[in-house]
């Protein structure tokens, strides 16, 4: 048994309730969980995480009791210290609340060494990974929560606005904290631990009226520079395939099936000219794509990079264009089906980005 919450922070004040959390292999019986909280007790609450709540008479205190299998809480550990997988908002609530917890009962030791887990740096891989999930959403996508936002302020949707201002500074406080190389605190107190200039921006927000979209923007601005100053703006990238004109397409496919094991894919015929091309898989590496088409000598082509997502080609060949880099295509759906632009490096050599 762990108390944790504000208490178990050291941040309570009169009103704070006591939260303690019950690590069990199996079910704890409901009338041993009735007698423990009394007359008026709440039991086998099953809202948000299975629990008991009631009032202590004798000291009124607010009990708030919460059952916990020791496997889950480990998986959450491992998806976010192990796994890197982030989520749409609290990203890493369940890490802080094993950091900032009291063990009050832990007869073998089995929290002892679970906080041990948890008393780490903040790995480079999550930061990334929370940034890479929520910015997106914030106003990059077509349907970010910005673009809902101002939407829903077209029709006077009321309910809609709220709910995704909501959604949108869960976001926010998502990347803020990992910025911060903080583990997410939970839902209390979040201005309390922002930089004050970025909570004042986010008090904007809030407190807005007509002005609202004008305050996210100036809220979203000072994210995203903070984003940049951290390095954190790039999509993360991987070659997605080398490319090569060839004179002969079937001999070129053959000496690579041959001397390297590689797994041919099927024959590509261009609609639009006469090209012809196959990739070629060998191990888990890029893979190279071998082009044909009259008038075209056997030479290197072009290098295929991904960056994940159209939106991230399309938010990545602006940045370039705005710095002056040469856009040889803009973003497209290709006859073989590739979202991609082609972009030209500096020693002339032709790079295109893929979703």
């Amino acid at each position: 048994m762990a108390i944790a919450g504000s208490r178990g922070a050291g941040l309570q004040d009169a009103s704070s309730d006591v939260d303690l959390y019950v690590y069990a292999l199996g079910e704890v019986p409901l009338e041993f969980r009735r007698e423990l909280g009394g007359a008026g007790a709440e039991i086998a609450n099953r809202f948000w995480e299975p629990g008991d709540e009631w009032l202590d008479a004798a000291s009124g205190l607010h009990f708030d009791i919460m059952y916990r299998s020791p496997a889950w809480i480990e998986g959450q550990l491992d998806r976010v210290l192990v796994r890197h997988e982030a989520s749409l908002g609290y990203t890493t609530c369940f890490w802080y609340n094993i950091i900032h917890s009291q063990a009050i009962v832990d007869p073998r030791g089995w929290y002892a060494t679970l906080q041990q887990r948890a008393h780490v740096p903040y790995p480079e891989g999550l930061r990334r990974a929370i940034v890479e999930e929520n910015l997106p959403v914030l106003r990059r996508n077509r349907s970010s929560y910005r673009a809902q936002i101002a939407r829903a302020l077209e029709r006077n949707d009321l309910v809609s606005r709220q709910h995704r201002i909501t959604a949108l500074l869960a976001s926010v406080f998502d990347i803020a904290f990992a910025l911060e190389l903080e583990p997410h605190p939970g839902e209390k107190r979040l201005l309390d631990y922002l930089p004050e200039a970025l909570a004042e921006l986010v008090r904007g927000v809030i407190e807005a009226g007509a002005d609202l979209l004008e305050r996210i923007d100036s809220l979203l601005d000072a994210v995203e520079r903070r984003i940049e100053a951290q390095g954190l703006t790039l999509p993360a990238a991987s070659i997605e395939h080398v490319a090569a004109w060839v004179a002969d397409l079937d001999r070129a496919c053959a000496f690579y099936v041959r001397w390297f094991g590689g797994v041919p894919g099927p024959l590509y015929r261009s609609q639009r000219r006469p090209l012809a091309s196959r990739f070629v898989s060998i191990g888990n590496a890029a893979r190279l794509e071998l082009m044909t088409m009259a008038g075209e000598p056997a030479r290197p082509a072009h290098i295929a990079i991904s960056v994940g997502s159209r939106d991230a080609v399309d938010w990545l060949v602006e940045r370039m264009r705005a710095a002056g880099i040469g856009i040889a295509s803009g973003p497209r759906l290709t006859g073989d089906g590739y979202y991609e632009a082609v972009v030209v490096d500096t020693e002339g050599n032709l790079v295109e980005i893929t979703a």
